[in-house]
């Protein structure tokens, strides 16, 4: 029963120089500091890559809506023609064929609000397609265009950090919206 406090006395001598030495300090510093840079300059590279992602759809967005107003789609062009020249437009967009939606909608100046409806995305999960206006206005009327693509995120993690509403599947919404008007035809 004597030896014991003994005991304890060299075992918190032993621990206390434990606590004070300093090799491994720097390993302790690596464990801690590495992940939280790494998750950070993934974060900064995910945010890079959907911006261009976004500046690309938006790009490819005003580059069909020129072909639109100057009838190089024909007369009354269908969604799938529409939705492939955008995606022929674009780069960095993958499956834009299928994770796009379009939405054309004839405007009158006299009453035009903004739209209250949500643009309906696609639903990867279902073979459904997405029920939108698809109607231009007629010559010199303004048409209303918005685009919904669905993208992935390269890392599943990002969408924490970027505070990014996603689907079940892990795609979340890039939105594009443009106004244009149909140009006169040749002749009239």
């Amino acid at each position: 029963m004597i030896r014991h406090p003994s005991f304890l006395r060299r075992l918190g001598a032993r621990c206390q120089r434990l606590w004070h030495r300093q090799d491994g300090s720097s390993t302790i510093e690596f464990v801690f500091m590495v992940p939280l840079l790494l998750t950070v300059f993934i974060m900064a590279m995910e945010a890079g890559v959907l911006q261009m992602r976004q500046v690309m759809l938006d790009r490819a967005l005003d580059m069909t809506i020129r072909d639109l107003r100057l009838s190089r789609l024909g007369p009354n062009p269908t969604h799938d023609e529409v939705r492939t020249r955008v995606c022929e437009h674009s780069f960095l967009i993958p499956n834009c064929e299928s994770n796009l939606s379009l939405e054309l909608t004839a405007i009158t100046l006299e009453d035009w609000a903004p739209p209250t409806v949500d643009l309906q995305c696609v639903d990867r999960e279902t073979s459904i397609a997405p029920v939108n206006a698809f109607t231009q206005a007629g010559q010199l009327r303004p048409t209303m265009v918005r685009a919904c693509l669905i993208v992935d995120l390269m890392f599943p993690t990002s969408q924490y950090g970027l505070n990014l509403a996603a689907d079940t599947l892990g795609g979340f919404e890039m939105i594009s919206l443009s106004f244009y008007i149909n140009e006169p035809a040749v002749g009239s």
